[in-house]
């Protein structure tokens, strides 16, 4: 299974030749970050990698994440979706570090890799409404397949989860009946009675991704580097041009380079994108999201000539950084991740630049 995915995620990037020089006074700083649990994965591999400061991450969810780094109580965060509510008290920068596909896993019985999903399926199996796995509709799309005549059980992510949060638009967008960027599946769902009754909730995606190893006929949600360790058959999903598609780095960085940044008044958001989960893009994962890295912003009064001295900051600043310019073009693509392309760059850069 390992080998199969690790095939499909194949390279995407080309590692990019900058090299940035550190200040003296970014190193020999530890830094503490905490959040997004689909960016786990990706972070923890760039964290064992980089060697100017020591860098810790904890994979909570992005609703802790957004939380702690607000409270001051990390140095950075990483985050799904951005903040609606909570801000920090403090100036601070929004910054897309690297993207990926959700991918829709399960252990039907007898059945590998490649079940075609739709997302009215996935609404429906989500809310109840399809709680078998030879309901008439998977069957419909999947002639070939020997469905197993057993109930579907769900794993979902708790709430708080930015990748729930994402999931919801996703759905509300392409089906209809879901809250827009809820991070509460069930609320966004229509309530507890409007919620597949068979399902467990759990608190980050590594959690949920051994549920569904550990457990025959479950179904569940969460990140490509999760689904390449786990041993799990990965669904295609239906996108908007009509073609079932893996979830594939190359597939994902299709869909999120095809996305336009926000251009806004705020520092907080500049960059940030707006996801049209709708958007006809030949070849793309539809279901692709971005984790953004929090960190706090130097605040200049003005004085561009001005330069920050604060030790955390700045080697925040390289952290990021390295992140973006070396780590995740050299193993974005093994991981099962996608860099942030050439137009987005641009903004990812000039929003890095404002922490120092």
């Amino acid at each position: 299974m390992r080998n199969k995915i690790t095939t499909a995620v194949a390279a995407l990037a080309v590692v990019a030749g900058l090299i940035v020089s550190v200040p003296a006074q970014a190193a020999g700083v530890s830094l503490a970050g905490k959040g997004s649990s689909f960016a786990n994965g990706m972070v923890q591999a760039c964290a064992a990698a980089y060697t100017t400061n020591d860098v810790t991450y904890t994979s909570t969810g992005s609703g802790t994440g957004r939380s702690e780094f607000a409270a001051g109580n990390v140095q950075y965060g990483l985050t799904d979706t951005v903040y609606s509510s909570g801000f920090p008290s403090t100036k601070y920068v929004t910054i897309p570090l690297f993207g990926g596909p959700v991918a829709f896993a399960y252990s039907a019985v007898g059945v590998g890799d490649g079940l075609q999903l739709t997302p009215q399926i996935i609404s429906g199996i989500l809310k109840g409404t399809i709680t078998r796995w030879d309901d008439a509709s998977i069957k419909a799309i999947n002639t070939r397949i020997k469905l197993p005549k057993k109930s579907i059980k769900v794993a979902y992510r708790a709430s708080g989860s930015g990748t729930n949060s994402n999931l919801t638009t996703y759905l509300n967008q392409t089906v209809g009946g879901w809250t827009t960027n809820s991070s509460d599946l069930k609320a966004a769902a229509g309530g507890t009675d409007s919620f597949n009754a068979n399902s467990t909730s759990f608190a980050n995606s590594q959690l949920l991704a051994a549920y569904i190893e550990d457990n025959s006929n479950a179904f569940g949600y969460f990140d490509l580097s999760d689904a390449i360790t786990a041993d799990v058959a990965i669904a295609k999903l239906k996108n908007a041009a009509g073609a079932f598609v893996a979830p594939t780095a190359s597939a994902a960085g299709r869909f999120i380079n095809a996305q336009t940044p926000r251009v806004t008044d705020s520092d907080a958001t500049n960059g940030t994108l707006s996801i049209d989960f709708t958007k006809v893009i030949s070849g793309a994962y539809q279901l692709s999201i971005v984790a953004y890295g929090l960190a706090p912003r130097f605040d200049n009064g003005g004085n561009t000539k001005l330069k920050s001295t604060n030790a955390s900051k700045l080697a925040v600043q390289n952290w990021f950084n390295y992140i973006v310019m070396t780590c995740v073009p050299a193993k974005a693509a093994t991981l099962g991740y996608v860099p942030v392309g050439s137009s987005l760059k641009t903004a990812v850069l000039k929003q890095i630049k404002l922490i120092g």
